[in-house]
């Protein structure tokens, strides 16, 4: 009887002493997250973003511009720098997330800008110029209900015909219907590229980014079969296996995606030479 109620001390002792141990076991410290404004890769991604953009908005046009007689190049460094601060406020905004109130101070920089254009440009050039700047304004209202499929075709299809249209226009002073066709590619990578960050999480975002990057292959096929159609399709096949179907941080997306979906477009529109 001794001997068991002894037996019983000596496990209570050392309960005891366990509870001790891990009570004053020092904690590890929490890492906090890494502050967007000292990352390097974000800044780093910002740049490549902008030229990327830059280059889907500006070299199709040009380049389609050389099989038509139109009128003189008419210099426009204002267009140039327009674009390139719309480039950054479309980055910043999808990089931070959508509906966070600094977005507006991004977007009102562009949106400013155009006073300056206003007397250079016809007023269906600032209509088209105003679209895209407001178009992100819009999604970023909450109550509107615009991060999801509806915002992304909206800012698809408003991203394929502001700036490509405007620059093609102050380069031949006219429009023609198969240019504006010809811009369908360019609509279905804004799909696929930005279905992501329209729909960033879950079961839904694989899905609709494979339905719009099988509709964009589909597009792709069409092309005449060489090198540079392959190189198209692979590109494709691995944003969607390793940057869409893996969990890439939200804040790093818009650079590597806007990267690869240059890489796509000029693929695609150096093959309708």
């Amino acid at each position: 009887m001794d001997q068991d109620y002894t037996n019983r001390l000596n496990r209570l002792d050392q309960l005891n002493t366990v509870d001790e141990t891990v009570r004053h076991t020092p904690k590890r410290p929490h890492r906090r997250p890494q502050p967007i404004y000292t990352d390097k890769m974000f800044w780093v991604l910002m740049v490549v973003s902008v030229l990327s953009q830059l280059a889907i908005w500006w070299i199709y046009p040009l380049i389609y511009s050389k099989h038509l007689v139109g009128g003189p190049w008419q210099e426009n460094p204002l267009l140039v720098f327009y674009s390139i601060l719309l480039a950054l406020a479309t980055y910043l905004t999808f990089s931070y997330g959508l509906t966070s109130r600094i977005n507006y101070l991004f977007i009102l920089v562009p949106l400013a800008f155009i006073y300056f254009l206003y007397q250079q440009m016809t007023v269906q050039q600032i209509i088209l110029l105003i679209l895209l700047p407001l178009s992100l304004f819009l999604i970023n209202i909450s109550w509107l209900n615009l991060q999801n499929i509806l915002g992304l075709i909206l800012y698809s299809g408003i991203a394929t015909l502001s700036l490509p249209v405007v620059i093609f226009y102050q380069q031949n002073t006219f429009l023609t219907t198969p240019f504006l066709l010809s811009l369908l590619p360019l609509f279905l990578c804004y799909l696929y590229y930005m279905s992501s960050i329209f729909i960033p999480d879950g079961q839904n975002k694989r899905i609709t980014s494979l339905i719009f990057g099988i509709i964009l292959l589909i597009n792709v096929l069409t092309l005449p079969w060489n090198f540079w159609t392959f190189l198209a399709i692979v590109v494709i096949v691995i944003t969607w296996m390793v940057f869409i179907n893996y969990d890439l941080k939200f804040k790093y997306r818009m650079g590597f995606l806007s990267f690869f979906e240059m890489i796509t477009v000029l693929i695609i529109f150096l093959q309708q030479r």
